[in-house]
C-alpha cells in the first residue's frame, strides 16, 4: 500500500535524508519536483518514477476535487516524512 501525501507548491518531504521540494503543479496529475536541490522531475499519474533508490513516486488523485497528492511506494525501512 502506497503513502499518499498532499502538497502544494513548496512542500518538503524528507525521504531517508533526501529533500523532496514539489516546485510547480501542472495539473492535479502532473507535479514538478526536485530531489535534494537537482534537476526538475516530472511526475505523472500514469507511471511512478524511482527518484531514490528503492523509493518510487507517481500522482495520487484525491477523492474530492483532485486534490494534488503524492503516492510514494518503498520498503518499511524507508522513512517518508513531511517537513515543516
Amino acid at each position: 500500500m502506497a503513502l499518499s501525501i498532499g502538497v502544494s507548491v513548496g512542500s518538503r518531504i524528507d525521504i531517508a535524508g533526501h529533500l523532496l521540494q514539489v516546485t510547480a503543479l501542472v495539473q492535479p496529475r502532473l507535479i514538478v519536483v526536485t530531489v535534494d536541490g537537482g534537476d526538475d522531475v516530472v511526475i505523472s499519474d500514469k507511471d511512478r518514477k524511482e527518484i531514490v533508490p528503492g523509493l518510487w513516486v507517481r500522482v495520487g488523485i484525491g477523492q474530492v476535487g483532485g486534490c494534488n497528492r503524492l503516492a510514494f511506494d518503498a520498503p518499511k525501512t524507508i522513512n517518508v516524512s513531511r517537513q515543516a
